[in-house]
């Protein structure tokens, strides 16, 4: 754990998101436990895509690219290029996305997956996860 600021380049995702298949998500955690103890984040990105998931961490999405849904107990929340979304912990949620849609997170407290016991996040590859 640095003190230092640390850059993520797009590249870390450049290729997976080159060759997204017709329906996939993928998520690349980047500022993991590794670098802060307080939160982490990184990059989604979604094509053609609906992921149900509950939430157990407080989040905010920033859309990057495309547009990204947020459905939470029946609304949907639909963000497109530049807006921010925060979503509270404890929710039951889908990750939505018609076409390709690339997201920002940032997810508080940094070791959500540990305190919730999961083990497995669709999109994230299992040696990122790990990191996460």
């Amino acid at each position: 754990m640095g003190d230092q600021p640390q850059l993520f380049k797009f590249d870390l995702v450049q290729e997976r998101y080159d060759n997204m298949g017709e329906s996939d998500t993928y998520i690349k955690p980047m500022v993991t436990s590794e670098f802060s103890k307080s939160m982490c984040g990184g990059i989604n990105v979604l094509n053609n895509i609906k992921v149900p998931w509950d939430l157990t961490c407080d989040e905010i999405i920033y859309c990057l690219e495309g547009t990204f849904r947020l459905v939470c107990d029946g609304k949907e929340y639909v963000c497109n290029r530049g807006d921010v979304l925060f979503v509270p912990k404890d929710n039951h949620i889908s990750y939505e996305a018609d076409e390709r849609a690339v997201i920002f997170y940032a997810a508080y407290p940094h070791n959500w997956k540990q305190l919730a016991g999961i083990t497995v996040v669709p999109g994230i590859d299992p040696d990122d996860f790990v990191a996460g």
